[in-house]
């Protein structure tokens, strides 16, 4: 017994079975190790300023003029302070050169940041009888986007092995496509955008799929599930709202865009329903096809009841977290507008409409999912088990 332990400290064993969590496989090691070499290629590049097209500065120094409470008529109080910059520029016509810009924030900064030494910002620079003047456009925030990265890639080795890296490769793969497609909006009509999306998404859907299990016989009946699944919940959701004619859905956050703001929401839709279709899909999909591989006698009455009680245990999660995800990043507009006296009803109306309708329609979705799951499952099984034979 002695032989099985790793004696500590006299009140601390640890068995080498525990030990085993923390070691880390030879492959997994070399793709974190190439992991980290990328992540420090993409850091350094990050700081190599001649190569971007937007101007950067440093800020060098910064000194506090004034500092002043305020208070609105709805009884809210803010601090709002005035720095002076003294900014470096970094790169492009004007490198090397220095200049001073006043910046004023409030202590909520809803309207501007506060800055501090050694920070990195876009700037755009004027020069005026040989004097240099400007404002500072936005923080310079990618170096941090990048170790983000890089420890989410990391984490994904960790835990995955190379499912990780090639479901990183298939999330690069649909962005690129994603981003595409809108770029090619550009230039075609102001309606085309969903029957680009709905063209383009079954792809998507079977390329992730592939990438992640290879073609086999859960892939094919999870990307059957998910398109049907995502068919269905869209035109419910597309159905509804072009009864009511759009009625309660507020479009005032794209008042800026250009295009048919009703286009981009139904878009939007259509996107939301199939993630949420396809993690329910996979999780119903993937668990029928375990049940069925140890209990190849199981009936298909018995199959569908374990794939209800499957969907019933994650059911309430998703939907919970489909809420959740889409009304979390709405939640500081709302507390702005509460707190400047505006009723609930209004605030709900205005600033949570669509985040709502997009909840609402991903939840009718994770809903249809497991039956349509459960059926396709079945389907396919039966004629997989007639074809061996």
């Amino acid at each position: 017994m002695e032989k099985n332990h790793v004696r500590l400290k006299p009140s601390l064993i640890v068995t080498k079975e525990w030990l085993l969590i923390f070691s880390i496989p030879k492959n997994k090691l070399i793709s974190i190790v190439l992991c980290l070499f990328l992540t420090s290629i993409a850091l350094f590049c990050s700081f190599q300023f001649e190569h971007y097209k937007q101007t950067i500065g440093k800020i060098a120094s910064v000194k506090q003029i004034d500092k002043a409470e305020q208070l609105d008529e709805n009884g809210n109080t803010d601090t709002k302070t005035t720095q002076e910059l003294q900014i470096q520029v970094l790169n492009n016509t004007y490198k090397d050169k220095s200049f001073t810009l006043i910046n004023e924030f409030t202590t909520s900064q809803i309207n501007n940041h506060a800055y501090h030494e050694n920070d990195y910002v876009f700037i755009h620079v004027t020069e005026t009888n040989n004097a240099l003047s400007g404002n500072i456009i936005e923080l310079k925030r990618d170096h941090f986007l990048i170790i983000l990265i890089g420890i989410f890639v990391i984490l994904l080795i960790l835990v995955t092995g190379k499912f990780g890296l090639l479901t990183f490769l298939s999330f690069i793969i649909n962005g690129s496509l994603i981003t595409g497609l809108l770029v090619l909006y550009r230039f075609t009509s102001s309606q085309l955008l969903v029957w680009l999306f709905m063209f383009t998404l079954p792809i998507m859907i079977a390329l992730t799929l592939t990438l992640v299990n290879g073609w086999t016989l859960k892939t094919k009946i999870t990307t059957v599930s998910t398109i049907i699944g995502s068919g269905i919940t869209f035109l419910l959701g597309w159905i509804v709202i072009s009864l009511f004619n759009h009625q309660g859905l507020h479009y005032e956050e794209m008042e800026l865009v250009t295009r048919p703001p009703h286009v981009l929401f139904m878009s939007s839709l259509l996107i939301g329903s199939v993630g949420a279709v396809m993690d329910v899909s996979m999780t119903i999909v993937s668990s029928l096809l375990e049940v069925a591989h140890n209990n190849q006698s199981i009936s298909p009455e018995d199959l569908k009841k374990a794939g209800q009680r499957i969907g019933e245990d994650i059911m309430g999660p998703m939907t919970n977290i489909m809420f959740f995800s889409y009304l979390s990043g709405s939640i500081p507009l709302v507390l702005i507008f509460l707190r400047n006296g505006m009723s609930f009803g209004y605030t709900f109306s205005i600033v949570l409409s669509l985040e709502f309708a997009r909840a609402l329609v991903g939840s009718i979705g994770i809903i249809l999912a497991v039956p349509i799951s459960i059926k396709v499952t079945q389907s396919l099984l039966t004629k997989e088990e007639e074809h061996e034979c």
